[in-house]
């Protein structure tokens, strides 16, 4: 009996906690309306303050629930109580299921409208038109490199980017449990899944043929549809279209992590923890890159990711992708815009924003 009277004694605690925090959380609400008012901006999405609180509670949290926990629910609380202030329409790769779909709800949390996109190109014409108040592509994968195809976007199309996320990337086997044909298996992916899962395929699947699809979910949706396909996808995607796991975190690399940027056309200002992006189209001639790399090292500012393109202005002319820690407001970054100013090159800031909270 004093065992059901201490149970009994925990859940009226839990009962009186749960009714604090439901009216902690209105009020919270209530405060969130209240600034929306404050804002002049039409656009009640803060990467900066957001990015703030998430890293303070980080900082504070003693346990139980670990740092990942608390993100989580604490996306979702902002979500919610940035719903008060206004509708956020965020595009997205699609079909539904995708990663990409994973890590906009991971940053914008369940309380916004969500529309996803054939392509990653769509996404950015969505966000330019003003359809969308913001996108989610994939930019770079730690096994396999940069995504090209948002490369080429971010530098023909005149948005900025605000925010960043990492997201851990887990691929799975899947398609519907049951005897397979032994000829013509067919595995359907998205070619930097493939690519992602290759050693894994040439010993356990070495006679199937691989197929690159626009998105993991569009190979998700051709699994349904034809019982001798298969697909590379993630738990979401499964669960999407009624596919069965045939086997889990068939990735190379158990690091396997894909980073995601947040597109738009507003500006984050500074946290101190911030990265700025920033494209440098140099001519063919001695010394080009060297002359671009120089003040970085000069300034004491630290280049977290280089890659190249073809400018597409001029053969053997190439644009560089550079990344590095600081904001474009701070005194250091604005000497290196200074400095790159004055070579022969042409220089586009894509955004200072949040490094990812991880």
């Amino acid at each position: 009996m004093s065992k059901q009277k201490d149970l009994n004694s925990v859940r009226d605690k839990i009962d009186s906690l749960d009714e604090r925090i439901l009216s902690l959380l209105n009020e919270r609400a209530d405060l969130a309306i209240k600034a929306g008012k404050a804002k002049e901006e039409s656009i009640k999405y803060k990467p900066a303050r957001e990015a703030t609180i998430l890293n303070k509670l980080k900082e504070i949290n003693q346990g139980p629930l670990n740092n990942n926990q608390i993100i989580s629910i604490y996306n979702e609380i902002i979500s919610a109580c940035r719903s008060t202030e206004s509708d956020l329409k965020v595009a997205y790769l699609g079909p539904e299921g995708t990663y990409s779909e994973s890590a906009l709800q991971n940053k914008f949390g369940s309380s916004v409208e969500t529309v996803p996109e054939p392509s990653i190109k769509s996404v950015f014409e969505e966000v330019k038109k003003g359809l969308c108040d913001f996108g989610i592509v994939p930019i770079e994968n730690s096994s396999e490199g940069s995504v090209n195809l948002t490369l080429d976007c971010l530098m023909d199309f005149d948005l900025t980017i605000c925010g960043e996320i990492e997201m851990r990337i887990q691929h799975n086997l899947i398609g519907y449990n049951k005897p397979m044909p032994k000829e013509g298996i067919e595995i359907h992916a998205h070619e930097q899944a493939l690519s992602q899962c290759k050693g894994w395929l040439s010993s356990y699947c070495p006679q199937a043929k691989l197929v690159p699809v626009s998105s993991n979910s569009q190979a998700a949706m051709n699994a349904s549809e034809n019982a001798s396909v298969l697909a590379i996808g993630g738990k979401e995607a499964a669960q999407k279209y009624n596919l069965d796991i045939l086997d889990s975190n068939i990735e190379d690399n158990s690091s396997n992590t894909t980073r995601f940027i947040v597109i738009g056309k507003s500006k984050s200002s500074k946290t101190g923890n911030d990265k700025t992006s920033i494209v440098v189209t140099t001519k063919n001639e001695e010394g080009a890159l060297y002359s671009v790399l120089l003040p970085f090292n000069e300034l004491s500012l630290n280049l977290t990711h280089i890659t190249y393109r073809p400018s597409k202005k001029d053969k053997w002319h190439y644009s560089f992708f550079l990344d590095f820690e600081g904001h474009e407001d701070e005194d250091n970054v604005l000497r290196l815009f200074k400095h790159l100013n004055s070579l022969n090159t042409e220089v586009k800031i894509l955004g200072s924003f949040p490094k990812a909270i991880t």
